[in-house]
């Protein structure tokens, strides 16, 4: 489906981890840790991965791409939560939530400093925002 060959980047503190993207995929997290993971990119690099997936090339980001890169954000997060579980962590995850442009949903704007982890990829570059916390009910 993807060309594994993904290279992390050098962690850093992003102080606009919604608004800085033409393409934002979001999915939430729930349980011990609390809060969202935001995949940013530009829409080139989300018609280039989109295409890739899809097997066919996408010129513009329409319901079929948009649902194959949910879709991609989806394993990863998912894969993630396993994880996470595996150190005695639970969390569960919420449906993707594809955002195209910069305007930031009202109900978003809490987010304001995320953990971005920069990833080079043969689509282009992809930046991995963590914004979580752990919940302090439990």
């Amino acid at each position: 489906m993807l060309d594994p060959k993904v290279e992390a980047g050098k962690p850093f503190f992003n102080e606009e981890p919604l608004s800085k993207y033409e393409v934002s995929v979001l999915v939430g997290v729930f349980g011990d840790l609390q809060g969202q993971v935001i995949c940013g990119m530009t829409s080139e690099t989300a018609k280039k991965i989109a295409s890739q997936m899809l097997m066919t090339n996408v010129e513009e980001i329409d319901m079929m791409s948009e649902s194959a890169l949910c879709e991609l954000k989806n394993i990863i997060v998912g894969n993630a939560s396993t994880n996470l579980s595996l150190t005695g962590y639970r969390c569960n995850i919420t449906p993707p939530l594809f955002i195209m442009g910069m305007e930031i949903p009202d109900f978003l704007k809490h987010i304001h400093t995320a953990l971005a982890i920069p990833l080079t990829t043969p689509f282009g570059e992809v930046d991995m925002n963590i914004a979580l916390r752990k919940d302090q009910i439990n």
